[in-house]
Order: structure tokens, then sequence, then C-alpha cells
């Protein structure tokens, strides 16, 4: 079976194979083609830009059994054009019995610019894959075409667990500068442990100027992202700090993977109880309080270093790439052969 993996979104080769500075393009479309391949399918990526010839385009996807659609990535001054390219070449796809498939992983279907991109897309194709359960509702409401759920897998080795066995903590948040404003429900709550539990944060982003100045204001060192940083700083912690709003429908679909890869690196995750968090609750602390995690966490080093290992045991089976690269081939064999 040959599938060809399409990003909206540029690539990045490495000696490694192709790469992307996005989490939702590695975990979505780089690392999880390089996972398929590895369960037997020939897999090749390619990049559909707004400046991509019409005339050759065709010919990337000679052969293909089934295509995959990454997530949408658009401006106003490309948003009409990628869609018309993208429908104009699943409409040639599946006229010549090529199986096609679009994968969600955000909520933008009621978004104005955005909005009607994602809704004509989802209709276009033969199945939709979405990254959590409550995604894969949502998409369900805006098309009758089968939905599938795979959830992101982890990237890098597994870590050695470890636990600090005293304060004070180094604490870690990493993610994209659109998460930085659910700083706001989790920093005021470790703060007022901080004397019962001393800690230092450390933020990884974006550098954007918004980014630098929430470090500044809550007196954190920042330290700008990289997909090397963010290893070398899960490394360098003693925990993970996942603050989010429970009540915005925009989070309740978010996947779990920042959450999954800190515990792969062997590091106690203090969240929110997003959705997705839950079925992975025993893997770290998941509760309304932050704060109070960081206590339970600071009084319970023992129990908190089982629950890592635990964890890692859980990720291992649940989010390794040869755990979703075989829920990949499956979900994109069902549709070669529906």
């Amino acid at each position: 079976m040959r599938v060809v993996w399409v990003s909206f979104a540029p690539l990045e080769r490495t000696p490694e194979g192709f790469t992307s500075a996005v989490a939702s393009v590695r975990y979505r479309v780089t690392s999880t083609a390089a996972a398929v391949g590895r369960q037997g399918v020939d897999c090749k990526l390619t990049y559909l830009g707004p400046s991509v010839n019409r005339r050759t385009l065709f010919e990337r996807f000679s052969d293909a059994d089934a295509v995959v659609f990454g997530k949408l990535f658009t401006t106003p001054e490309t948003n009409e054009r990628q869609l018309a390219q993208a429908l104009d070449l699943i409409a040639q796809l599946r006229a010549r019995n090529t199986a096609v498939l679009a994968d969600y992983s955000d909520d933008h279907f009621s978004h104005p610019l955005l909005g009607p991109a994602y809704r004509a897309l989802a209709n276009a194709v033969d199945r939709v894959t979405a990254s959590t359960p409550g995604m894969a509702e949502i998409v369900a409401s805006y098309t009758a075409v089968p939905v599938s759920v795979v959830t992101d897998l982890v990237e890098g080795p597994r870590g050695v667990a470890h636990v600090a066995e005293r304060p004070p903590l180094r604490l870690l948040w990493f993610g994209h500068p659109t998460n930085l404003g659910t700083l706001e429900y989790g920093l005021p709550q470790i703060e007022r442990v901080k004397t019962d539990v001393p800690h230092s944060l450390t933020l990884l982003t974006t550098p954007a100027a918004d980014a630098k100045r929430c470090a500044e204001n809550v007196g954190a060192r920042f330290r700008p992202w990289s997909a090397a940083a963010v290893f070398e700083e899960l490394r360098a912690c003693d925990g993970v700090i996942i603050p989010s709003n429970p009540h915005d429908p925009g989070k309740a679909v978010k996947s779990p993977n920042r959450f999954t890869e800190s515990v792969w690196a062997g590091r106690l995750v203090l969240a929110h109880a997003l959705p997705a968090y839950q079925p992975l609750a025993q893997a770290g602390w998941v509760g309304d309080d932050l704060g109070e995690g960081l206590k339970w966490y600071a009084g319970n080093a023992a129990a908190a270093l089982q629950r890592i290992r635990e964890g890692q045991d859980m990720v291992a089976q649940r989010h390794s790439p040869e755990a979703i690269g075989a829920t990949w081939k499956r979900v994109i064999e069902e549709t070669v052969t529906s």
C-alpha cells in the first residue's frame, strides 16, 4: 500500500527525514508517516503550498492507494486558492478511486476565515480522522462521512523517571504562544503555595513579544522554542505544568500530546482537567487547583515516581509510534477497502 501525506505547512528535510517546527504537523503528518512506514507501508510526504504548479501537482500522487490531508494552514491571501487546489485534487483522486482522508486536530469549523474551508474539506473526502473523541464529535456534526479517532504519538526515547526529593522544584511550561493565556488559570494557584513549596518556572515557547513579556511578568525564565530545547528542558526540570480553562470549548477538544510527551520523558505532569487528560490522570496529577497538585507532589515523591513509571507504560501501550502507526494503518486500510 502506498500513502501520500499532504502538509499545508512547509516541511523541513533533515538527515533523519522530514520534520516541521509546527507541532501538529510533526504529530499528525511527518512523525506519523514515518511510524506508518515502519508498519510496511510505502509513505511519501508532499507540501501543498499556495504557489504549487497545478499542472504537475497530480503527478505527485501517481500510484497512491490513499492520500491523507493534514491540518489546514491558510491566510486571507491564500485561503481561497489553497482550498480550490485541494478540492480539485481530491476530486481527481477520488475519480481515480484513490482513498482520501482529512485529519483534524483543532476546531475552526465556525471560524469566519477557516470555517468554510474546514467544512468543505471534511465533506469532500472519504473519511475524516480526529485527534480526540471530542474533536470527532464536532467533525461529525458537520459531515456525514465516517470519522475515526487517532490520538497523537510521542516523540523521542523513553526518559528516566525522575522526581525531586525536596523543594525547590524546577517547573516547566512549554507550548505554542496561543496557549499563554491559560497560564492565568494556573500560575496564581501555584504562586499561592510558593512559601510551602518553593519553585522556579521556565517558559518555553516561540520567541514572540507576548511570550517574553509574560515570562518577565511572572518572574519566569524564558527560553525560545525548538524541538531540541523541549527535550533538553524536560530532562532538566522536576515537573511540568499544563494549566488550561476546562470551560473553554476550544480547549475541550485538545489532544494530550504535551501531557504524554512529558510523562514519556519521565516527568510528573500537573494539569487542569481537560477531557483528553482524564484517561491519563493516574500518570500524573489532574485536578482543579495546580497548587494542591504541587503540594501533593512535594509530599509524595515516592508515589509521584510510581505514577510516572506506570504512566510511561501506559504511553508505550497507547501513544508509542508503534501503537499509533498500527492504528493509522488500520484506518487507512479500512478506507481503501470500503
